[in-house]
């Protein structure tokens, strides 16, 4: 495996060399709709006093601000955490110097999850609710406009819980991934609220059984039940009628076709019907309700999941998630453009390595994949 380079931040001071030299494990968890979690495991040493500096002193304090950049062997360093103290957990053995403590931060969804608040936003839509959510901790956001609006003399938005968990929940019924991203050059931390970004250019190749292979291993899991539709009838209230789903999905394809009405001609040759889902929590208005519908059916449509393992010292960077990524090696149908959901970055005694998640929605190839450095496409194997 790769050694990586680091360099962790307090209240974005570097940490001195001596703290840092005692650092003998690092895992970082990042993914969609999830708190981000920094976990770093330091050595304890007993002081002639039999104090220990690490826990009796001041290193890790209530509301510290805890920051971590980043490289793999022939990349170049990058923040990749922004977060705050969430947790120490000391850990003592007879054998002293098998005793250690774990310093866990996660990123500013702590923040938001530290309240619970009953409030309510007339007139708003669910992008203009996470707006306003961010912005009562002074931190900047990405948003898609959202086209549904809760009126105050109509359907009046409320929230009882967290930030974090209501705008959980708005994301979800919008079909919208909601995560906190850092400036690779300064650490600042920015909320995301949208949906997952499919256009966006691929990260470099993850390829396994080719020549400059980079993954240990891969597996993928092809699911042939998820919902191909989503159906959803209610009554508007304010004009007393019936309103019903007529939307279909609206995903980009990141393949042939979309792998969800293969399954469901499928399941109808095996003698069962459209595999569908009722929409819940959507608001009973036309435009609330199409708009939920199409959102949910997007997330749907992620039927087709890859778990693999990388060495960044053969990738020669970092996987990051939320991104799209070129995976290749795996045969016609397998290969091809995935998003990846989730990352897991790892490196112990210097070592590091790399877990993710990765999902698309179709097999095959779209045919406009630019596979490796030079553009030309993958042939067939």
């Amino acid at each position: 495996m790769a050694t990586g380079r680091i360099a962790l931040y307090r209240d974005d001071v570097a940490i001195e060399g001596a703290l840092l030299a005692r650092l003998t494990e690092l895992e970082l968890r990042q993914g969609d709709d999830a708190v981000g979690m920094l976990r770093m495991r330091f050595a304890l040493a007993q002081g002639t006093d039999g104090t220990y500096p690490l826990l009796d002193g001041t290193s890790f304090e209530p509301g510290v601000a805890l920051s971590l950049s980043l490289a793999a062997p022939g990349g170049s360093d990058q923040r990749v955490f922004t977060g705050y103290l969430a947790h120490i957990r000391p850990h003592f053995e007879t054998i002293e110097a098998n005793s250690y403590v774990d310093v866990i931060a996660h990123d500013p969804a702590l923040l938001l999850d530290a309240e619970e608040r009953v409030a309510s936003y007339p007139d708003s839509a669910d992008s203009d609710v996470a707006q306003d959510i961010l912005a009562r901790y002074g931190i900047a956001i990405d948003t898609e406009v959202t086209s549904a609006l809760s009126a105050e003399d109509d359907q009046l938005l409320l929230q009882r819980g967290t930030d974090w968990r209501f705008l959980l929940s708005l994301a979800t019924r919008n079909g919208f991934a909601v995560y906190f991203t850092v400036d690779p050059n300064d650490g600042t931390a920015k909320c995301i609220f949208g949906p997952p970004d499919l256009d966006a250019p691929p990260q470099a190749d993850l390829t396994i059984l080719r020549e400059n292979a980079n993954l240990t291993w891969i597996d993928f899991q092809v699911t042939h039940t998820h919902p191909a539709k989503r159906i959803a009838a209610a009554i508007n209230t304010h004009q007393k009628r019936l309103v019903r789903v007529d939307a279909d999905t609206e995903v980009p394809v990141l393949g042939e076709s979309l792998f969800a009405h293969s399954a469901a001609d499928g399941l109808a040759r095996a003698a069962s019907v459209t595999p569908q889902r009722f929409l819940r929590g959507a608001v009973p208005r036309d435009t609330a309700l199409n708009a939920h519908a199409r959102g949910q059916m997007a997330a749907d449509s992620f039927a087709i999941e890859a778990r693999g393992e990388l060495d960044p010292g053969l990738y020669r960077n970092l996987l990051r998630p939320h991104q799209p990524v070129l995976i290749k090696g795996v045969g016609d149908r397998l290969s091809g453009t995935y998003y990846v959901r989730s990352v897991r970055t790892c490196m112990t005694e210097g070592e590091l390595s790399q877990t993710f998640v990765a999902v698309t929605n179709a097999l095959g190839r779209s045919g406009d994949e630019q596979f490796g450095q030079s553009a030309e496409e993958e042939p067939s194997t």
